[in-house]
């Protein structure tokens, strides 16, 4: 390799590292986007800048930096967690702080590992381990993703260019480089030694890939997306002909509060696969018996019931002022099937779109 080739090499690390910066300056300033989001975002591009800055330092230095190097190749067993926090945010099921750090352990542990060279676990044994907890987590990864396949068709379709969306691209990265590394560490138990410089600059390609990502989720483009057609919504269920009145007054009343108790614990308009019938089965009643609460002691349909609980939920985030969700962001978050029927809810209910409340309350505050 001549010193031109290893001058252009150091200024590709460089430039991953100083993106990576970058990328990490702009989640930590900017107010725009879901917190737990950018904190989960935050984290694995501080991660990946572990590798280009180890291949760097290992160009100019005859000896590499042991804690750098040591992350840096023990970065395999921080991927799977993130990856599953990752998929969980884009299913609005977030996961908690506790959960975090216990799904750390690995990490911290083998990192400990080799940073004090205990020697205690073999490379064997340690890479048996690895492939264990990688398969772990893409198994159950899949299983999410197939489990909620309903919100995330919704998502893939209706709701591009949320930031929700571009997970989606942050997720295939961290699957791509697992099974890179198991590659890697295949030819390693062979007794085979890739080039590290060729899998340094593939990992600064990951990188600086995971960074443009993380700024399209954070500043949301429109250039790379054409305005979705509007689809025509499903029409609200006209009232049924009822064979009888099944609820009294009072049963309809403990019915109802039965109902509110049940959104307020389980959020079911959030729910992609909500219907009557699943409803209904949640309070232990008949479909019959719901649809008479609806229309006859509520005066509504199942349509209208479940758009104003989601436009309820819309205020709630528009009126926060911790996150500045996009309205896509909104619109997703709430349980709406797309924008064009967010909009034209939150019209008739407000008389304003949402940016133009939005706006209001922000000048009002």
């Amino acid at each position: 390799m001549t010193q031109t080739h290893i001058e252009l090499i150091k200024v590709w690390f460089i430039f991953s590292f100083s993106l990576g910066c970058w990328t990490c300056l702009n989640l930590l300033i900017s107010r725009r986007g879901d917190r737990q989001v950018k904190n989960t975002i935050l984290i694995f591009i501080i991660l990946l800048l572990a590798p280009p800055l180890n291949a760097y330092l290992g160009l100019v230095n005859s000896q590499p930096t042991h804690w750098i190097a040591t992350l840096a190749h023990k970065l395999t067993w921080c991927y799977g967690p993130i990856m599953v926090a990752l998929i969980r945010h884009i299913l609005l099921r977030p996961i908690g702080r506790l959960s975090y750090l216990l799904q750390a352990l690995p990490f911290a542990l083998f990192f400990m590992h080799d940073l004090l060279h205990l020697k205690i676990i073999s490379l064997p044994v340690m890479v048996t381990l690895l492939f264990v907890h990688i398969f772990s987590y893409l198994g159950y990864a899949i299983y999410l993703l197939k489990a909620e396949r309903l919100r995330l068709l919704k998502l893939t379709t209706q709701f591009k260019n949320t930031s929700y969306y571009w997970l989606i691209y942050l997720v295939g990265s961290l699957s791509f480089i697992m099974l890179v590394d198991v590659g890697v560490f295949t030819s390693l138990l062979r007794g085979q030694f890739p080039s590290f410089t060729a899998l340094a600059a593939i990992a600064s390609l990951v990188a600086i890939f995971v960074n443009t990502i993380a700024l399209f989720s954070l500043y949301q483009p429109d250039v790379f997306f054409h305005e979705i057609k509007p689809q025509e919504e499903p029409k609200p269920e006209t009232k049924p002909h009822l064979r009888s009145i099944e609820l009294s007054p009072e049963a309809a009343r403990q019915l109802d509060e039965q109902l509110q108790e049940l959104v307020k614990n389980h959020k079911p308009h959030l729910d992609e696969d909500i219907s009557l019938p699943k409803l209904a089965s949640l309070l232990g009643v008949t479909s019959h018996q719901l649809s008479e609460l609806l229309n006859i002691h509520k005066n509504t349909s199942f349509y209208d019931f479940l758009n104003d609980l989601r436009y309820q939920e819309s205020l709630n985030f528009l009126a926060t002022n911790e996150n500045e969700l996009t309205i896509a962001d909104i619109a997703y978050r709430s349980g709406f099937n797309n924008r064009n029927s967010f909009y034209k809810v939150f019209k008739e209910k407000t008389g304003l779109t949402p940016s133009q409340y939005k706006k209001y309350q922000t000048t009002s505050n």
